[in-house]
């Protein structure tokens, strides 16, 4: 009788050993599928790269993830004191200065998030270099006017800029066949970047940097 008590303790313990073992099973196996996604709004992209004062930025919201499955709404703030909805959005920054563009995205299903971008917005009134060239330019609204010098030669500057950000301005000098430079600004508008062509020039990459 003795032993047969001993044969079921021994019988239960074993079994209870063996559910242990399958729940720490279990649980491992939740721990190598990582944590849960999250939701979140994803991030934000800017074009062109520089804002100019007085001309138009197109901003989107990239990335925004929902596990839930619920449907999303976009709502934007320049940081100006404008606002705008959708997934992607178009605003004109008519003073310089430093903004902070917030998106908050908002789910059906899970709430809301946000996500925020720096947009410095620059004037293109300032000195200009590009190797030997150095460019004063004076921005007047979207107009453009100034100087251009180097090594060997002077002349003045004239041009303009697009509502969507595209520069475009010509150096004429006396005795020399213009040169026209078309690119747009790169990021915190410290560089523009483009292509100089003219009756001597075709394509000739020209990144000009903010001295």
């Amino acid at each position: 009788m003795r032993e047969r008590f001993r044969l079921q303790g021994v019988r239960a313990v074993v079994g209870s050993l063996a559910v242990i073992a399958a729940g720490c099973g279990s649980d491992s196996g939740n721990s190598a599928a990582g944590p849960s996604p999250v939701f979140s709004a994803g991030t934000i992209e800017i074009a062109p790269a520089g804002a100019i004062v007085g001309t138009l930025v197109t901003l989107e919201g990239r990335s925004a993830t929902d596990p839930s499955g619920g449907s999303l709404s976009y709502h934007w703030d320049f940081g100006d004191g404008s606002t705008a909805t959708g997934e992607q959005a178009t605003h004109v920054y008519a003073t310089a200065g430093d903004f902070f563009a917030t998106l908050t995205v908002s789910s059906t299903e899970a709430g809301s998030a946000t996500t925020s971008m720096h947009i410095p917005v620059r004037s293109l009134t300032a000195r200009w270099s590009e190797g030997q060239g150095r460019v004063s330019i004076t921005q007047d609204g979207l107009d453009l006017r100034g100087t251009y010098q180097d090594d060997s030669r002077q002349g003045v500057v004239g041009g303009r800029i697009s509502e969507t950000g595209t520069v475009t301005f010509t150096v004429t000098s006396p005795g020399l066949a213009p040169v026209t430079f078309t690119g747009t600004a790169g990021p915190d508008v410290a560089t523009l970047v483009g292509a100089a062509n003219g009756p001597d020039v075709v394509d000739r990459p020209w990144t000009l940097s903010r001295n």
